[in-house]
């Protein structure tokens, strides 16, 4: 008995520390997918009978690894005529491709639970961190924190938006 009550306290625990994504809207998206040769090509490596993901974020062309976000900035400059940004890069091993994201703004509302509370003491900060994964070539246009839940909008530069007028 006191087993199976150990076992159902730290399945609460370990729910509890999961991350939850209230809100990811994304406005305008845009999605290219590129292979994985392409990926480890467009980087400089030669050679490439050997081509893993290593992470959700890097590949490894036979031990050289890259990052998918510098391919898809080199891949992507950004779009003239177009207020997008790369948002974040996504390697996927099933489907052996890369996908580069695009928008033109995102809204992103995390919950301040036991795994998020480092974003949410200096909202401003957190939502520069989140940046980091959701919102890679963008500014971050608000931040706050309300009723335990972390808020930020982004958008691409405002300079860059400013000289494609």
């Amino acid at each position: 008995m006191i087993i199976k009550k150990y076992i159902f306290i730290s399945l609460c625990l370990s729910f509890a520390l999961h991350a939850e994504i209230i809100k990811h809207e994304i406005s305008s998206p845009k999605n290219y997918e590129y292979p994985l040769r392409e990926l480890c090509e467009t980087m400089g490596s030669k050679n490439n009978e050997l081509i893993s993901a290593n992470s959700l974020l890097e590949v490894d062309c036979m031990g050289k690894i890259f990052k998918a976000i510098d391919f898809c900035l080199k891949k992507l400059p950004l779009e003239k005529g177009l207020t997008r940004g790369i948002t974040r890069a996504i390697v996927e091993e099933k489907n052996k491709k890369v996908t580069c994201e695009t928008a033109s703004s995102i809204t992103l509302t995390i919950s301040c639970d036991a795994r998020n509370i480092k974003y949410c003491y200096d909202s401003h900060k957190g939502c520069e961190e989140l940046k980091k994964i959701y919102a890679y070539q963008m500014e971050v246009v608000h931040a706050s924190v309300l009723e335990k839940k972390i808020n930020c909008y982004f958008s691409k530069h405002i300079e860059e938006s400013l000289n494609e007028l």
